[in-house]
């Protein structure tokens, strides 16, 4: 089975659901998405980033700021 090409998000105050396209992470293998990606599809800056009430945590190296 292959990765997601995109990942849904939404904001906590809204049901609207943005699909972000997914990049791929030479040094992983895998699909990735970036926070910046992220907060440029939303209007508020995001801070964090929540998935079943756990704070999800990001990498973060020289190829991808």
């Amino acid at each position: 089975m292959s990765a997601p090409l995109s990942q849904a998000f939404r904001t906590q105050s809204s049901s609207k659901i943005i699909s972000i396209p997914t990049r791929h992470d030479p040094k992983s293998n895998q699909r990735v998405v970036l926070l910046k990606d992220i907060q440029l599809s939303f209007e508020n800056v995001v801070k964090r980033i929540m998935c079943g009430g756990e704070v999800v945590l990001f990498l973060a190296d020289e190829d991808f700021e």
